[in-house]
């Protein structure tokens, strides 16, 4: 997994590649914590993500959880077939704003 982070006009932007399993998720976890995108509008592009793991959904509801909490916002962009079907089964379609 790999993630590149930018911050502009209150915005974080987060590209990920990869798959967001259980070793990846705690390292995106991290690599946020360090960007310190709590006091941003979050937008993840999952363009490259190839898989996500129940591990990673947790951590998308941590995400959304902290963003809601600091009045901020969180949306997923640019999901795939594989990772939207992922996120319909588990229901995540309808807790988690996707564009």
């Amino acid at each position: 997994m790999e993630a590149v982070i930018k911050k502009e006009e209150g915005k974080a932007i987060a590209a990920i590649k990869g798959r967001l399993d259980t070793v990846t998720s705690a390292e995106l976890k991290k690599q946020l914590e360090e960007a310190e995108v709590k006091d941003f509008d979050l937008e993840l592009d999952f363009t490259e993500v190839e898989y996500i793991s129940s591990a990673g959904l947790r951590l998308l509801v941590l995400l959304q959880r902290q963003a809601i909490a600091g009045g901020h916002t969180m949306v997923i962009r640019n999901i795939n077939r594989v990772v939207q079907e992922i996120f319909k089964v588990a229901g995540f379609n309808k807790t988690l704003t996707i564009v």
